[in-house]
């Protein structure tokens, strides 16, 4: 891979073919994203992603995040922490943060996962979105 990237360097004339062998490619930007879960149909825990955009952490990555109410509520439709952290480890790209579904009724409701901070990188896509499905 490292030679297909310092070939298309060299190509776009970034890169100086004398030096191209010993190029070191720049590292990947530390970009984390909510990601929207699956509509629930039945209770029961499950686990909300916050994922490394572009690549693998090549150091331990903090997110702080927090759970906000839509229609869904904490405590009667579901329960998660009110805030928290979770650790990307090195080598990783993902980490979960748990909740559970409560109940499921006949109308459909949301929640979220809003990321609020991430320590080193920066915030990306930070809000995802939940849905307890109404029964038919």
């Amino acid at each position: 891979m490292k030679t297909i990237m310092v070939l298309l360097l060299l190509l776009l004339g970034i890169v100086p073919a004398h030096g191209a062998t010993d190029y070191a490619l720049p590292d990947c930007p530390i970009v984390v994203d909510a990601i929207d879960g699956p509509v629930h149909e039945s209770t029961g825990p499950y686990t909300a992603l916050v994922k490394l955009r572009d690549c693998e952490a090549k150091q331990n990555v903090e997110v702080s995040y927090r759970f906000v109410d839509g229609t869904a509520k904490q405590g009667e439709d579901y329960r998660a922490p009110q805030s928290g952290t979770v650790m990307i480890k090195a080598g990783q790209s993902h980490a979960g943060v748990p909740y559970t579904v409560l109940r499921v009724t006949d109308q459909k409701k949301q929640f979220a996962l809003q990321i609020t901070a991430v320590k080193p990188g920066q915030v990306g896509k930070a809000v995802a979105v939940f849905t307890i499905a109404g029964r038919s």
